[in-house]
């Protein structure tokens, strides 16, 4: 017996719902229970005048033990299911045809034990379906012997009141128990899926503090890593021009290389980020293709000056002097991103960035961009992960490469941000190559070339204030800025900037957004609620050094002109002092 439980257990456990475990039990139970009626009105009949109706209930009780066969033999329950929903149809049809009061209660009883078992065991259609069946024929039939009196009698058939007591208490029990073991086994399946909602809950509640978490995480560590680093390599670039002998031009090269490099790790990971999130968005400025590619080139062939590695630019003759449109810091990343992962494994041979134009027309420039390197290249086996984050392709010597595995997964969501597709094909031992496509709007570049003194005569009477806590960028922004004749009043706060704007006239703020005392948003916002037009218009350019939300989509950007993303280079700072002059001009000409 126990092998037999354990078997059926088994057999139950198979399922992977609480429901249908149910359902197979209660067809096993059913199929016993109907099996020991069969043997005890067998007994019944056995002390009666042999009769048909004993005949039918041995042939009844040899259905039902074949019903256990098929269950154990592992024969799909569901088809054992009708096997014994059709088996008790043919029993009460046999009892209208067969017994004198045929139609009575326990015939009622096992149509309702029908009904019960066809919709709890075999579900809603075919439980219909058999409830249909089974209820339509008792009624009809129950018409036509009260209408016609015909006898559908086999003889004179009646059942004994012991037969009849019997099958009347045991049906009965049947009934409640089918009802009460299903809606057991509902209430259970109800309170799994209750309790793994709550669960659902608590861990999507979970996860989204623990999302937001690290958002501040991230926040806070931008802001933290880039204000210093904005000291370093802003003092480095004011020390490369203060003419230093070859010595300190040398290790000033090391450390403004080795800063790069931190910033460079410190974008991937944040970019990354702010990708994942959906935040990253592009921007839209004026700049020179050739000239950016050419940066690429000369801040990269500094990690190659040591190596017998050949690195080259093959830049199409229609991209040179062209103005476009786009977003530069976010497309030098990808040229950083691919180029330096070509230098990085490739130990000798060749790194080229191409870039050919696919076609011009008088306001578009498709170009073609290609990274080809003779490096170590990328096993086919792993070639189809080459874009996951974190991926590390699997060499024999990758131990000797370091870095976040995020180059590639960044590159390609930016190229793709752009409207392009990175594609690449590579073999092992002998190289990568790397390429995508993108368009430009195209500017008629008619303004002329200005020299450096000149540029720094068109900005020289700006009346500029700082609004910085951190004394070390204070001195880094005044150093730059008296290079360009500037002098810059400061504060250390909000607060403090809201005072100064008051009391003197300011063309220009460089303004922090997180500083003590009052933020640079409030701040910014008070000042535009100034009375005094010509104080409240005054141009403020938000300085941070946090990303943790966008300022495409900040609620206040509409109380700046612009931002700087700490660190940022002389040649930004630059270009957001012309373009505010440029401003001013259009505003006082309006």
């Amino acid at each position: 017996m126990k092998r037999f439980i354990e078997k059926f257990k088994a057999i139950r456990n198979n399922e992977a719902g609480l429901l249908n475990r149910g359902r197979i039990t209660i067809l096993m139970q059913l199929l016993i229970a109907f099996s020991f009626q069969s043997m005890v009105l067998l007994v019944i009949y056995y002390f009666q005048e042999p009769s048909i109706l004993g005949y039918r209930v041995s042939l009844l009780l040899l259905l039902f033990i074949l019903g256990l066969i098929l269950i154990f033999t592992e024969v799909c329950w569901k088809k054992v299911g009708h096997y014994f929903i059709f088996c008790l149809t043919c029993f009460v049809w046999s009892n209208m045809l067969l017994l004198q009061d045929g139609i009575n209660i326990v015939t009622v009883q096992y149509v309702l034990i029908i009904v019960s078992g066809g919709y709890y065991i075999l579900g809603f259609r075919w439980g219909l379906a058999y409830s249909l069946v089974n209820t339509l024929s008792l009624v009809a039939l129950f018409f036509i012997k009260e209408l016609t009196q015909i006898d559908f009698l086999v003889g004179n058939l009646s059942v004994s009141f012991y037969e009849y007591s019997f099958a009347l208490v045991f049906n009965f029990l049947l009934l409640i128990f089918i009802h009460h073991y299903f809606f057991r086994a509902f209430k259970k399946t109800s309170r799994k899926e209750r309790l793994l909602n709550a669960n659902l809950k608590k861990s999507l509640v979970s996860a989204e503090k623990m999302a937001a978490a690290k958002t501040n995480f991230l926040a806070t560590m931008s802001h933290e890593l880039r204000t210093p680093l904005n000291a370093v390599i802003g003092i480095t670039n004011i020390l490369l021009e203060d003419n230093p002998s070859d010595r300190q031009r040398e290790n000033l090269d090391i450390l403004s290389f080795s800063a790069e490099n931190l910033m460079s790790t410190i974008n991937n990971i944040l970019s990354f980020n702010r990708l994942d999130a959906g935040m990253e968005q592009l921007e839209s400025t004026s700049f020179r293709l050739d000239l950016l590619l050419s940066n690429v080139y000369g801040a990269l062939k500094l990690r190659i000056l040591d190596s017998n590695l050949v690195f080259e630019l093959d830049m199409d003759d229609r991209i040179k002097e062209k103005l476009v449109m786009g977003d530069q810091i976010r497309l030098t990343q990808i040229f950083f991103n691919l180029a330096g992962n070509a230098i990085k494994f490739t130990k000798s041979g060749f790194v080229k960035i191409k870039a050919v134009v696919v076609s011009a027309d008088s306001a578009m420039l498709r170009i073609r961009f290609e990274i080809e390197d003779s490096g170590i290249g990328i096993p086919e086996t792993q070639q189809a992960r080459v874009f996951e984050p974190y991926f590390r392709a699997e060499h024999q010597i990758s131990e000797q490469f370091q870095g976040t595995g995020l180059g590639l997964s960044i590159a390609r969501r930016l190229v793709e941000l752009h409207g392009g597709v990175l594609s690449f094909k590579s073999e092992q031992g002998l190289g990568t190559f790397f390429s995508f496509e993108l368009s430009f709007a195209e500017l008629v570049n008619d303004e002329p070339q200005v020299m450096p003194d000149e540029f720094s005569t068109e900005i020289g009477h700006l009346r500029i204030l700082i609004a910085e806590d951190n004394p070390v960028n204070v001195m880094v922004l005044q150093k730059t800025l008296t290079r360009w004749g500037l002098v810059a009043d400061v504060a250390a706060n909000g607060e403090l900037a809201l005072d100064a704007v008051i009391a003197n006239p300011y063309d220009l703020i460089l303004m922090d957004i997180n500083m003590p005392v009052m933020s640079g948003f409030d701040a910014s916002r008070r000042i535009r609620e100034l009375s005094d037009p010509q104080k409240s218009q005054v141009c403020i350019i938000a300085l941070t050094a946090s990303i943790g939300m966008s300022l495409e989509e900040h609620p206040e950007l509409r109380y700046l002109d612009d931002f700087l993303l700490k660190p940022f280079s002389v040649e930004q700072l630059k270009q957001k002092l012309e373009q505010s002059v440029k401003m001013g001009q259009s505003n006082y000409q309006a």
